[in-house]
C-alpha cells in the first residue's frame, strides 16, 4: 500500500512539472476523439460494410468472362503421315441473372449491415464521449477532495502546532498533545489516499487523450442544480425507444433476422433464371491438311435462358428457414430484454438525479450548520467548555461536509450526462453548453 501510494505521489510531481494549459471539456472531448482506437475500428468497420454492399450488389449484374486459349499437338496415326496441330481460340462468356430473389435479400442484408455499422459507429462515439467526460469530472471530483484534504491539513497542523506550544509551557496536558497529534497523523494519511486518487484520474485521462493533463477548469459555483419539471421520466423512455443507439441497433438486427428468412426461403424454394451466352472462335492450322482436319477459323455463338430450380436437399432447405425463424424469435426477445434494460436505467438514473439534487441543497445547508457549531465549539475551547476532541472533530465535519458537497454537485452533472446517453441526446452541443459552465478560477464555497 505504502509503495503503492509513494509511487502515485511520483507520479502527480511528473504530471505536474509538464508544462500545460487547462484543457476545457471540449478540448479533451476533441482529443479523446482522435486518440481511441475503438472508435477509428468502427469507423474502419463502418467504411468496409460500404463497400461490401457494392460487392454484393455486383451479383445483379451481368457477369462477362473472357477465355483464350493457344496450344499445339501431334497426332501420329497407326497408318498413314504424322498431323501437327497448331491452334489458338478467344471467346465471351455472359451469365445474367435476370431473376433471382435471393440475390436481392442478400443485397438487403449487406445494407442493412452497413446501416447497423454506422449506427454502431454513433454508438461507440457516444459513449466515448460519456467515459472521457465521466473520467473528466471524475478528476475534478479527486481534485476537490485534495483541495479540501489539503485545507484540513493545513488547519491541523495549526491546532497542533499550538497545542505544543501551549503543552512546552504547562498550559495543556500531554493528552491533548496526543490528540492533537493523532488528528493531524489522520488527515494526512487522508491527503495521502486524496493525492493518490488525483494520480489515478489523470493516468486515466493520459491514456483516454493521449496527452497529460494537470489543470482543467471547475464547475461555476452557478451551475443549476435542478431537473426539469416539465420533464417526465415516461417521456425520456419514449425518446430513448427512438433515439438510444444501441436499440436502435437491435431494432436493424431484427429486421435483418426477418429478412434472413426471406432469403432463406428463396434460396432454397424459388428458381434462378439466367440469361447466358457466348461467343468464341477458334483456328486450327494442320500440317499436313486433311479432310478430316481442315484448316482455319470456326465462329461460334448461342444465347439462351437457363433454369436453376432447387428440388430436394435432404430436408437442409426447411431446415434451414425453421433455424432462421428461431434466429429472428431470438432477435426479437434481445430487443425487449434491451428495452426493459433501458427503461430501468432511465428510472433509476432519473431518481439518483432527483436525490442529487436534494443532497445538494441539504449539503449546503450542512455546511452552514457545521460551521456555527465548529465556531461554538471553539468558542467553548476557549472558555474551557468544550475539550481539543471535541474542537477537532468539528472541524474534521465542517471539511467532510464541504468535500461532499462537490462530490454531490459533480454526481449530479455525471448522472445527467448518464441519462442524456440513455435516452440517445449526448451529443456535441450538449458538451459545448456544459464546457461554458466550466471556469478557471471559480469562487467556491469555503
Amino acid at each position: 500500500m505504502k509503495k503503492h501510494i509513494l509511487t502515485s505521489l511520483i507520479t502527480v510531481a511528473t504530471l505536474s512539472s509538464t508544462a500545460s494549459h487547462a484543457e476545457g471539456l471540449y478540448d479533451v472531448y476533441k482529443l479523446a476523439l482522435s486518440h481511441d482506437p475503438g472508435l477509428r475500428a468502427a469507423e474502419a468497420t463502418y467504411r468496409a460494410d460500404k463497400e461490401q454492399i457494392a460487392v454484393t450488389r455486383g451479383n445483379l449484374y451481368p457477369s462477362i468472362k473472357a477465355t483464350g486459349s493457344l496450344g499445339y499437338a501431334k497426332t501420329n496415326p497407326p497408318s498413314g503421315s504424322t498431323v501437327d496441330t497448331r491452334s489458338n481460340s478467344v471467346g465471351l462468356d455472359l451469365n445474367y441473372p435476370i431473376y433471382s430473389p435471393a440475390l436481392n435479400y442478400g443485397v438487403k442484408d449487406t445494407e442493412l449491415g452497413y446501416q447497423s455499422a454506422g449506427v454502431s459507429y454513433d454508438n461507440t462515439k457516444e459513449n466515448l464521449v460519456l467515459t472521457t467526460m465521466t473520467e473528466f469530472f471524475n478528476l475534478l471530483i479527486a481534485q476537490a477532495t485534495l483541495e479540501t484534504t489539503e485545507a484540513q491539513v493545513k488547519s491541523t497542523k495549526s491546532q497542533l502546532d499550538q497545542t505544543q506550544k501551549q503543552y512546552d509551557v504547562g498550559l495543556k496536558s500531554i493528552t491533548d498533545l496526543q490528540d492533537a497529534k493523532a488528528s493531524y497523523d489522520a488527515v494526512k494519511v487522508q491527503e495521502l489516499t486524496a493525492r493518490s486518487d488525483v494520480a489515478y484520474a489523470q493516468k486515466a485521462l493520459l491514456q483516454r487523450t493521449g496527452k497529460v493533463i494537470t489543470d482543467i477548469p471547475e464547475l461555476s459555483k452557478d451551475y443549476p442544480i435542478k431537473m426539469d419539471p416539465n420533464v417526465t421520466v415516461d417521456e425520456l423512455i419514449q425518446k430513448a425507444i427512438k433515439n438510444n443507439k444501441e436499440l436502435h441497433i437491435l431494432d436493424i438486427a431484427v429486421e435483418k433476422a426477418q429478412n434472413n428468412i426471406d432469403l432463406k426461403k428463396a434460396s432454397g424454394r424459388t428458381p434462378v433464371v439466367s440469361l447466358v451466352g457466348s461467343i468464341s472462335r477458334s483456328d486450327a492450322n494442320n500440317d499436313p491438311e486433311s479432310v478430316q482436319s481442315p484448316n482455319g477459323a470456326t465462329n461460334t455463338s448461342s444465347v439462351g435462358l437457363q433454369v436453376s430450380i432447387p428440388l430436394y436437399s435432404g430436408g437442409a432447405i426447411n431446415a434451414s428457414v425453421r433455424q432462421a425463424s428461431e434466429q429472428a424469435n431470438a432477435a426479437i426477445e434481445n430487443r425487449a430484454s434491451q428495452l426493459q434494460s433501458i427503461e430501468l436505467n432511465i428510472r433509476n438514473t432519473f431518481l439518483k438525479l432527483q436525490t442529487s439534487v436534494a443532497q445538494v441543497k441539504a449539503q449546503k445547508e450542512l455546511i452552514k450548520s457545521r460551521r456555527s457549531a465548529l465556531q461554538a465549539s471553539r468558542a467553548g475551547y476557549e472558555v474551557g467548555t468544550r475539550n481539543l476532541v471535541e474542537l477537532l472533530q468539528a472541524q474534521s465535519n465542517l471539511y467532510t461536509a464541504i468535500s461532499d458537497y462537490q462530490k454531490y454537485r459533480y454526481n449530479f452533472v455525471i448522472q445527467k450526462l448518464t441519462l442524456d446517453e440513455a435516452v440517445g441526446d449526448l451529443n456535441e452541443n450538449k458538451i459545448v453548453s456544459l464546457d461554458k459552465w466550466l471556469v478557471e478560477d471559480p469562487s467556491t464555497l469555503k
